[in-house]
């Protein structure tokens, strides 16, 4: 079915329609919709079909500009009658651009059409499938309007918001989680970041030489395409038109990010606090493990390996952890007191043997109340 028009609704909001509508390829006919804090969700309705918007910010615009018809052609590339034509899909692009958007379309078309994808979502300091620092991935078996609904299977954890330094690290993570996702599934979507500027350019290239990547979906600016098809295979290159208008501020940036490291803390029945002894715990910091540490009389944590990783006591209070166990990660946490024999940790997860330090302080009022 066509549209004309599109109702762009900005969270937080609950949408209720009375008639045919879609959201991103889901059926959401005579149904009510939540918009999630700092989301922009376009609803395609029907003739006839009624319309109540109640919090949040919404204004009808053309289908020709923001609606799923701008990606269309993408679609058809994809699903060439009906049939999976690639296997990887990166999508790569400027913030604001609609990537994560777009990532969601193409999951909801895929189980429109019987199969079954799967997505990970690379964005570490804005993603949806993990909180800010990490990458989530799942196989997706229904439809969602937003990734947030999406239940997360496995994680990698970056421990860094920006990926500017930490390009190798996301790289690495990214093809982890691939080999882990691809056998359950027989699309996957690869939701990226918005550094794409510059080096990001270049780092997103590495990206898909990496994970052998089927296509390089690319949106925003039409030079950006050129960059990338001189530097990949032209052909597994696409361009796709960004929804014009839609661009987030820095606060609803900041305010989304927020709400996601609340996902992990919200339900208060089921984080704890736990005491974890020093001595028999490791420590991750930017891909390297170090299994050895000791406090000195200054009041340092020196993690050991080939070089000594030197870390203020202090500076781990309020910082933001992922829980592994082995090679998984199993949790995440919060570290509310440092000692010299064991740090205090706010989580939902007991039984872990690695903390992956960030560099991400968070307040325990904030995310805790």
């Amino acid at each position: 079915m066509s549209f004309h028009w599109v109702h762009l609704v900005k969270g937080p909001a609950v949408v209720t329609l009375e008639g045919f509508g879609e959201v991103l390829g889901k059926d959401v006919s005579n149904n009510q919709v939540s918009v999630g804090i700092g989301k922009i969700l376009p609803f395609e309705i029907g003739s006839g079909c009624k319309i109540h918007i109640k919090g949040g910010k919404s204004r009808l615009v053309s289908s020709y500009d923001f609606g799923t018809a701008i990606w269309h052609q993408i679609i058809q590339r994809i699903f060439l009658e009906n049939v999976i034509t690639v296997r990887t899909i990166l999508i790569v692009g400027d913030t604001d651009t609609g990537k994560s958007t777009l990532a969601t379309y193409i999951m909801n078309e895929a189980l429109k059409k019987g199969y079954r994808p799967g997505i990970i979502d690379a964005d570490i300091g804005q993603g949806d499938l993990a909180p800010p620092n990490a990458i989530g991935a799942a196989v997706v078996t229904e439809q969602v309007t937003d990734l947030r609904g999406v239940n997360t299977h496995f994680y990698e954890f970056v421990g860094n918001i920006n990926p500017v330094g930490f390009e190798d690290i996301i790289i690495k993570a990214v093809k982890r989680i691939l080999a882990k996702i691809t056998t359950a599934c027989d699309i996957c979507i690869i939701n990226t970041d918005g550094y794409i500027l510059n080096t990001g350019t270049e780092y997103k290239v590495r990206m898909a030489k990496e994970i052998r990547s089927d296509m390089l979906v690319c949106l925003g600016k039409g030079s950006l395409l050129n960059n990338f098809k001189a530097r990949l295979d032209s052909s597994t290159v696409v361009f796709g038109g960004s929804p014009s208008k839609t661009t987030k501020s820095r606060i609803d940036r900041g305010n989304r990010r927020l709400s996601q490291f609340q996902r992990y803390f919200k339900e208060q029945s089921r984080t704890k606090v736990i005491d974890k002894e020093l001595s028999y715990t490791k420590f991750v910091y930017r891909g390297q493990t170090y299994s050895g540490m000791c406090i000195d009389r200054y009041g340092f944590l020196r993690l050991k390996k080939r070089k000594t990783l030197p870390l203020k006591l202090r500076r781990l209070e309020g910082m933001f952890v992922g829980l592994g166990m082995n090679r998984e990660i199993v949790g995440f946490g919060l570290i509310l007191n440092a000692s010299r024999h064991e740090l205090t940790i706010q989580s939902s997860t007991n039984d872990f043997n690695k903390i992956h330090l960030s560099n991400s302080g968070i307040c325990k009022k904030t995310v805790l109340g």
